[in-house]
C-alpha cells in the first residue's frame, strides 16, 4: 500500500534555486514561524566569498516563491520570527546560550508597551488565523494533580482588549509521577507556533465554521505490566480528540507497542478537506475521523500503512493555511497527506476487514465524496462475499446513505435545516470499534461531554456582543446551541429519523394486510399528483451524473403488480406519514431551534416536500441498487432480449444461484429498513427460488412470507409443474399457502380433475353451510349431462343414484339457480375414473 504521506518539495532546494547559488553554500536552513495568510518565514545561512551570514526571507508555498527580507552581516541564531500584513515590521526572537532576545527591524523603532497576558502555563499555541491563544495551565503549578488542568484561549482583537473565551477542564496525567525521568525545560515547535514542556503533546485544530479540536497524544503503561528493558517494554500508544463542535471525545489506544516503535511513531494531526480529521501513525496506521460540522462523529475508517522504513520521532509539523500539508523540520521537506481511493478501496477488501470500517468507507464515498463509481466497485466485492453475514449490514448502508445524499442534493436553501433530521447512516456512534492493524489491536471509543455550553462565553457575554468569529459559530454548533440563547443548560441533540421504527410498525401492519382490499388510491404522495408521476419529477431534476441510475442498467423484470394495491405502496405511504410526523414534531419543538442564523424556519409545506422527496427516494435507490446488484452478480439484462420470468428460464444454474443470493440480501435489507422494492420484485424472487430451490425449501421460505406467491408468478409455476401424482401434490400444496380468494381463482383456471373434484366440493359445502352464491351468467338447472361410461354413478334408471339423491338434497338447502350441476356431474365423473393422473 503506499505511503498516506507524498513529498511536494524541499525548500532548501527551491531556495537555492532562487538565490542562484549550489545547495551546499545553504546551511541551516528552518522555518521561523507561520503567517495569518499561510506564507512561512525562513531563516538560513548563507556561505560566500566575504564569510557567512544570516538571512530572512518569505516563503510563499503555494507559488513556490521566495522573497528576501532581510540580511545581517554576521551569524545570528532567530528562533521566532513574525511580521506585519504590509511586510514593514519585522520582529524576530534570538536565542544565546544565556540570553533570549526580541527585537523590531525597521530602521528606528521602540517597544512603548509590554503586557503580561498569561503568567503561568505548561503549553500554548498561537494561531495565527484567529488570532487567539491557546494555553494549558494549572491551578498550582507547584502542587498540581491530574484533575486540575485546564484549556483556555485568549481571543486578541483589533482594539486593545482582550478576552478569555474558553475554559476546558482536561484530564491529563499527574505531572509529579509523569515527569520524574523526563528533562525539564520547554520546547519551541515553529509550526504551529507552540511552546510546551516535555510532558504535553498537543494540538489544536479549528477552523472559521467554528470546527475546534484539542489533539492530546501520549504513551501509557498497564499497571501490572512488568518491568523490562526498553527495547522489550511494551506500552500504549494513545490519543484523545475532544470535539467541542460536538461535545464529545473520540479516544484512541493501540496496545502492545515496543517502546522503541512508539517513539518513531508520534502520530500527525491534520484537516482532510472539510469534514474529517486525519490521525497517520507513521509506519502503524492512519485514522480517518469523521468529525465535520455537518453531521454527529461517526462513520471513522482505519487505514494499515506499510512500514516506511523512516523514523519521524517530533520532526513532524503540522501547517496552518493548507489542510493536510505537513513539514519535516528535520529535512524541511513538505509533504502532502493524502488519503487516496485506492488506500480506501484496499482497506474495504482486506479479508479480515471489521463491518463498522467497511461501513464508513461506504458513509464516505456515498455522503461526502458522491463517488458512486467507486460504490460500485466495492458493491461487486460485496456481491462476491454474498454468503458472508455482513452482506446485508453493508447493503443497508448503501440504501441510507444513499437516499440521504440523493434528498440533500435536491432540497433547497429553504429547507436544507430539515436534512439533519433524515438518517444517514445505520452505523452507532457510541459502539466501540476494535480492530487488527499490522499486529496491533486498536480501539477506538467515543463519549459525550457532560454540559459542554458552560465552557465557552456565550455571544451575549463577549466584549462586543454577538461579534461573528470562530467562537459565536461554536457556540451555535454546540448540542442545543442558538443563537437567540444564552443559558447553558446541556440538552440532548436532535435525534435523526430511525428506518428501524418504521420496519417493527409495517411488521405488524403487514399481519392484517389484504392487497385485494385496499385501494391504490389513498395513499398519494404529494397533493396534485401520484406517487410515481412525483418521483420521477424528482428524479428529472437530480443531477445523476454520479448517480445509481444509469441508462445502460435496467431491472430485470417489468415493475408491474397484478394486485389492486401493492406492498410497496403500502410500505411507502407508512415511511411517508412516520417521517411527515417526524419532521414536523422534531422541526416544532421550541428546545430544537435552528443552530445558524444563515438557516430560515422550516413551516409545514417544507415537512412534506422534504417527507416526499425522501419516500421517492428510497423507492429509487433501492431500484438502482437492484439492477446493479443483478449486473454484479452476472446476470446482464442487457445482453438478453427478455426479461422476468423468461430471464430465469434462459440463463444457466450457476447464474441462477448467484443473483437469487444476492437478491435475498436486499430483501433482508430492504425489509430491516423499511425500504420500498421495486413493483415486480416478488414475483421475481419468488419463481427464481422456486428454480433454484427444492420443492421442500421452497415451501419453506412461502410459509415464512419470504416469497410472496402473487397471482402472476403462481401462474407461471402452476403451468411449469406436471400434472402427475408428484406434481398435483405440488401445486396443491402452494394453493395451500394462498388467500382463499386467490386460490380460488387459480383453482377455477386449473383444468385438472383433482380441481374440478376440490371446486365441487367447496360449491357443495358452501351450499350446505347455507352460503347462497348466484351466478348470473347462465342457468344452473340442469340436472345431468348424458355421458357414457359412469354407470356407477348412474346405476340403473328405476332408483335414484348417489348423485341424484346429492343433487336433491342440495335442492332442499338452496335455490336452483344457485347449484352449479354441471361442476357436481363432472367432479362425480373425475371421481369414478380409476387413474386420474393419466
Amino acid at each position: 500500500m503506499a505511503s498516506i504521506l507524498q513529498k511536494v518539495l524541499d525548500i532548501p532546494s527551491v531556495l537555492s534555486h532562487f538565490l542562484e547559488v549550489d545547495n551546499k553554500d545553504i546551511t541551516n536552513c528552518k522555518i521561523l514561524g507561520q503567517e495569518q495568510n499561510g506564507e512561512f518565514i525562513l531563516c538560513w545561512d548563507l556561505r560566500n566569498q566575504e564569510g557567512s551570514c544570516t538571512a530572512v526571507g518569505l516563503f510563499f508555498y503555494t507559488i513556490k516563491k521566495i522573497q528576501v527580507l532581510m540580511k545581517f552581516k554576521h551569524l545570528v541564531n532567530i528562533v521566532q520570527a513574525s511580521i506585519n500584513y504590509k511586510n514593514s515590521i519585522l520582529g524576530y526572537v534570538t536565542k544565546e546560550p544565556f540570553e533570549d532576545c526580541v527585537e523590531y527591524y525597521r530602521n528606528h523603532i521602540s517597544i512603548k508597551k509590554q503586557e503580561k497576558v498569561v503568567n503561568q502555563f505548561s503549553w500554548a499555541q498561537w494561531e495565527p488565523q484567529h488570532q487567539c491563544l491557546f494555553y494549558i495551565h494549572y491551578s498550582n503549578m507547584a502542587n498540581s494533580n491530574s484533575d486540575e488542568a485546564s484549556l483556555s484561549a485568549l481571543q486578541f482583537h483589533d482594539e486593545p482588549q482582550h478576552e478569555t473565551v474558553l475554559n476546558v477542564p482536561l484530564n491529563l496525567p499527574n505531572r509529579k509521577t509523569t515527569a520524574e525521568n523526563l528533562s525539564n525545560g520547554y520546547f519551541d515547535i515553529p509550526v504551529p507556533l507552540c511552546v510546551h514542556d516535555s510532558m504535553l503533546d498537543v494540538r489544536v485544530l479549528s477552523d472559521a465554521r467554528g470546527f475546534v479540536a484539542v489533539c492530546h497524544y501520549y504513551l501509557y503503561q498497564g499497571v501490572s505490566a512488568p518491568l523490562a528493558n526498553d527495547h522489550l517494554r511494551t506500552v500504549y500508544l494513545a490519543f484523545s480528540i475532544t470535539l467541542l463542535h460536538h461535545g464529545s471525545v473520540v479516544h484512541c489506544n493501540i496496545a502492545g507497542v515496543p517502546m522503541v516503535r512508539a517513539y518513531e511513531s508520534r502520530p500527525i494531526f491534520t484537516m482532510q478537506g472539510d469534514q474529517h480529521l486525519l490521525v497517520h501513525f507513521p509506519n502503524m496506521c492512519t485514522l480517518l475521523l469523521d468529525v465535520g460540522p455537518d453531521h454527529e462523529p461517526n462513520c471513522h475508517i482505519v487505514i494499515p500503512c506499510a512500514d516506511e522504513n523512516r523514523s519521524w520521532k517530533s520532526t513532524i509539523a503540522t501547517t496552518i493555511g493548507s489542510a493536510g500539508t505537513v513539514i519535516d523540520l528535520s529535512t524541511m521537506a513538505v509533504f502532502e497527506t493524502k488519503i487516496t481511493k485506492r488506500h480506501l478501496i484496499e482497506a474495504f477488501k482486506q479479508p479480515d476487514a471489521v463491518l463498522a470500517n467497511q461501513q464508513a468507507i461506504l458513509h464516505y464515498f456515498i455522503v461526502h465524496r458522491r463517488d458512486m463509481d467507486i460504490v460500485n466497485q466495492l458493491l461487486n466485492s460485496v456481491v462476491d462475499n454474498g454468503l458472508h453475514i455482513n452482506c446485508s449490514k453493508l447493503l443497508q448502508e448503501i440504501l441510507v446513505g444513499s437516499a440521504f445524499a440523493q434528498v440533500k442534493r435536491n432540497l433547497l436553501s429553504d429547507s436544507i435545516s430539515l436534512a439533519r433530521y433524515l438518517p444517514i447512516t445505520i452505523s452507532k456512534h457510541n459502539v466501540p470499534l476494535e480492530i487488527k492493524v499490522n499486529g496491533y489491536t486498536l480501539a477506538l471509543s467515543q463519549e459525550m461531554l457532560e454540559n459542554p455550553r458552560v465552557m465557552l462565553l456565550s455571544p451575549r457575554q463577549r466584549l462586543i456582543p454577538f461579534r461573528d468569529d470562530l467562537w459565536t459559530r461554536l457556540w451555535e454548533l454546540l448540542p442545543g446551541g442558538s443563537i437567540a440563547e444564552d443559558n447553558a443548560t446541556s440538552r440532548q441533540e436532535i435525534p435523526r429519523f430511525s428506518n428501524t421504527t418504521v420496519a417493527v410498525k409495517l411488521n405488524v401492519s403487514l399481519v392484517c394486510y389484504q392487497p385485494e382490499v385496499l385501494s391504490r388510491c389513498c395513499t398519494p404522495l404529494s397533493p396534485g399528483g401520484s406517487m410515481l408521476s412525483n418521483s420521477i419529477a424528482n428524479i428529472a431534476i437530480s443531477d445523476l451524473s454520479h448517480s445509481f441510475q444509469s441508462s445502460s442498467v435496467q431491472l430485470p423484470f417489468v415493475e408491474t403488480d397484478t394486485s389492486a394495491a401493492s406492498k410497496q405502496e403500502h410500505v411507502i405511504s407508512v415511511n411517508l406519514r412516520e417521517l411527515s410526523m417526524h419532521l414536523l414534531k422534531q422541526s416544532s419543538m421550541r428546545s430544537n431551534k435552528l443552530r445558524s442564523r444563515n438557516m430560515t424556519e422550516p413551516n409545514a409545506m417544507h415537512v412534506h416536500a422534504v417527507a416526499t422527496k425522501y419516500a421517492s427516494s428510497q423507492l429509487e435507490i433501492s431500484r438502482s441498487l437492484c439492477a446493479h446488484l443483478t449486473l454484479a452478480a452476472g446476470v446482464d439484462t442487457r445482453l438478453h432480449k427478455q426479461i422476468g420470468f423468461q430471464l430465469i428460464d434462459n440463463i444457466e444454474d450457476e447464474q441462477r444461484r448467484s443473483l437469487l443470493t444476492v437478491l435475498q440480501r436486499l430483501i433482508h435489507a430492504a425489509d430491516t429498513l423499511a425500504f420500498p422494492l421495486p413493483q415486480g420484485f416478488l414475483s421475481f424472487i419468488t419463481y427464481l427460488g422456486y428454480k433454484v430451490m427444492s420443492a421442500t425449501m421452497f415451501g419453506q421460505y412461502v410459509r415464512c412470507n419470504t416469497f410472496s406467491l402473487n397471482v402472476d408468478v403462481m401462474k407461471k409455476i402452476l403451468a411449469d409443474i406436471v400434472d402427475n401424482k408428484e406434481g398435483v401434490l405440488k401445486k396443491l400444496d402452494l394453493l395451500q399457502s394462498l388467500p382463499h380468494s386467490r386460490a380460488k381463482r387459480l383453482m377455477n383456471q386449473w383444468s385438472h380433475p383433482m380441481s374440478v373434484m376440490l371446486r365441487a366440493r367447496e360449491h357443495a359445502a358452501e351450499i350446505l353451510g347455507g352460503m347462497s352464491i348466484r351466478t348470473s351468467n347462465y342457468r344452473r338447472n340442469v340436472k345431468y349431462r348424458s355421458n357414457s361410461g359412469v354407470t356407477s354413478a348412474f346405476p340403473s334408471q328405476h332408483r335414484m343414484s348417489p348423485l341424484e339423491t346429492f343433487l336433491e338434497l342440495l335442492t332442499a338447502k338452496a335455490m336452483l339457480a344457485d347449484i352449479d350441476y354441471n361442476l357436481l356431474v363432472d367432479a362425480t365423473v373425475a371421481s369414478t375414473k380409476e387413474n386420474m393422473f393419466n
